[in-house]
């Protein structure tokens, strides 16, 4: 008998992608809801990697524990050639990982102003007190 996973909700989802960027030292980790400005998607997830081997390695590292643990495949990767910005279109997510200077430059956040800043830290068990 073939025992299919739940799909997972696109607000889990992206709220999984920016735990794992941070688990992986991603910075400025920003998640975005679009649904009310956008027709193609439902969440960004923004983030900055250090350099373009940080990149590479949130680029991997969310790919693959993605489709490990929740057997979810990109629809499709862009910018792999340079590794300055690399889109992984999750078709109701799409995540930006992008170094300082091209985040800067374009800026992501201020064009999708409009979209609503989500939290997606876990909330922690421990009294941190």
């Amino acid at each position: 008998m073939k025992v299919e996973k739940r799909k997972i909700s696109s607000l889990k989802f992206a709220k999984l992608v920016a735990n794992l960027a941070k688990d992986k030292k991603a910075e400025n980790i920003v998640v975005l809801d679009v649904r009310k400005i956008s027709s193609f998607c439902d969440f960004f997830v923004i983030m900055t990697g250090s350099v373009d081997v940080h990149i590479k390695a949130l680029l991997d590292y969310i790919t693959t524990t993605v489709k490990k643990n929740s057997n979810i495949l990109p629809h499709h990767i862009e910018g792999e050639e340079f590794y300055l910005w690399v889109v992984i279109d999750y078709i109701d997510v799409i995540v930006h990982i992008m170094n300082p200077q091209l985040r800067e430059f374009y800026a992501l956040e201020k064009i999708w102003a409009k979209g609503r800043k989500v939290s997606y830290e876990r909330k922690s068990k421990k009294n941190t007190a």
